[in-house]
């Protein structure tokens, strides 16, 4: 928030430095600390919903298991045969087996009513061709007609159901993707509301009365250091070595803890000049209090970026062992580890905290060895 990259232009005599400083409001100031508590009460929240949805997401990719491609190529299969169908229809031709049976259920109804027939002229003794001719003919009759009724109300049955196959053919790949979108909503719904956690806050606020500050540009020829030179800018700043509320300090068993989560009898690790490390103990802290604050910004041997919020008066341990403070470090200054300083940043006012440990008194704030608290605090 509010930071305005420092105009670098080396060291050594001569050389031109260029400090511009941004001073909020006490709105602003208020605003800004109430932003970063909300964050910090909000983001585990947001976090814990987003990683509840990532999982139920994947389980619900997981669980539901649609092959798609294989629902396509059902669909295509029975869109194809349905075609098939309408076109055999078009050209007047039932299928094969649909009209054998057809044909087989009109023989058994002409066969039995000619057994019929036969039976009742038996009956009553009435044997004779011309009587039998006239039974069988109207029997004949009837079956063609029977025939004829059938085939035609069979093509508009047969055209019907090629044309429900047809309907139908996508059912399963709707009713899948229905199943996959109804899995995966809870998961959506609880990003969503981890998204709108990160809405809310005093971002509005904020950016209403920011801007209203004061801004201060100190230049000096002077060439002894990037911030040397600007006694007017730091003049009035005690002389405390500290860093930001968030700096991550490593403890003893490797994990990290904010540098105002720390208390007397912590055991933190503690690096030497000559590469070791020991375990130390904590053994006071500093009254946090508001001080400006810049970002110093090194990039190691891999060319990744690491940077610390601290004062300009914090000493930070330098590759040729010696501790120099922020604001007499120089271009390019190579600290401990290989890491290189490649730009400082203003960062405003900012709650500051501090340690003293046991030992060498020092320790690491965002992986910077650093000089534990002097006996000023």
């Amino acid at each position: 928030m509010f930071r305005i990259v420092l105009q670098l232009h080396g060291g050594g005599k001569g050389s031109t430095t260029t400090v511009q400083s941004y001073q909020p409001t006490a709105e602003e100031r208020r605003l800004m600390n109430q932003a970063a508590d909300y964050s910090e009460a909000v983001a585990p929240n947001a976090l814990r919903l987003n990683d509840t949805a990532r999982d139920l997401l994947w389980e619900s990719l997981g669980s539901t298991k649609v092959d798609y491609n294989n629902l396509n190529n059902a669909a295509q299969s029975q869109i194809s045969n349905a075609n098939g169908l309408v076109a055999g229809l078009a050209n007047g031709q039932l299928p094969e087996a649909y009209q054998q049976n057809m044909e087989n259920a009109i023989k058994r109804g002409v066969t039995n009513s000619m057994g019929s027939l036969l039976t009742d002229l038996g009956s009553r003794g009435v044997i004779n061709s011309s009587v039998m001719n006239t039974g069988v003919q109207g029997i004949s009759d009837a079956a063609a007609n029977a025939m004829t009724d059938a085939y035609t109300q069979n093509i508009g049955i047969l055209s019907g159901l090629a044309g429900q196959m047809t309907d139908q053919s996508t059912a399963g790949i709707t009713a899948a993707a229905a199943a996959q979108e109804a899995a995966q909503q809870p998961a959506l719904n609880l990003w969503n509301a981890s998204l709108g956690l990160n809405q809310g806050g005093t971002g509005t606020a904020l950016a209403g009365v920011s801007g209203k500050g004061t801004t201060t540009s100190t230049q000096s020829n002077n060439g002894n250091g990037w911030l040397s030179g600007v006694g007017g800018l730091f003049g009035g700043i005690a002389s405390a070595w500290c860093f930001a509320e968030d700096t991550l300090i490593k403890m003893a068993d490797n994990t990290t803890k904010k540098i105002r989560h720390v208390v007397v009898g912590d055991k933190v690790l503690c690096p030497h000049k000559d590469g070791t490390e020991t375990e130390e103990t904590v053994t006071a802290v500093m009254t946090p209090h508001y001080a400006e604050v810049y970002i110093v910004v090194a990039k190691d041997r891999d060319g990744r970026e690491h940077h610390c919020y601290t004062t300009s008066t914090q000493p930070l341990l330098c590759a040729d062992g010696k501790f120099a403070q922020v604001k007499n470090i120089g271009m390019d200054k190579e600290l401990y580890g290989g890491w290189k300083v490649v730009s400082i940043i203003h960062s405003g006012n900012r709650k500051v905290h501090d340690l003293k440990v046991t030992g060498d008194n020092n320790y690491y704030a965002d992986g910077f060895i650093a000089k534990g608290g002097t006996e000023e605090w």
